[in-house]
């Protein structure tokens, strides 16, 4: 199976409680996401666009910070 490094989808804006969102997204699962993550004309009741993207620089110092970060320990 061909994966791109990119994954579109919608989900719908629920609800705002106390600045977290609350978006249902694809299976039924539902997100929790604080509110000034969300564009700012989102509203409740509206669809929203997610798209994921790889980010292998991202990633590659993440690496980086852990492999510090367990040699600080010893190399445990």
């Amino acid at each position: 199976m061909d994966r791109t490094p990119r994954s579109e989808f919608t989900v719908d804006l629920d609800r705002i409680e106390e600045g977290i969102a609350v978006l249902l997204a694809p299976a039924g699962f539902q997100w929790h996401l604080p509110a000034q993550h969300l564009p700012p004309d989102a509203k409740e009741g509206m669809t929203l666009s997610v798209t994921l993207n790889t980010d292998p620089e991202g990633t590659s110092a993440r690496i980086d910070r852990i492999r510090s970060l367990r040699e600080g320990l010893g190399g445990r």
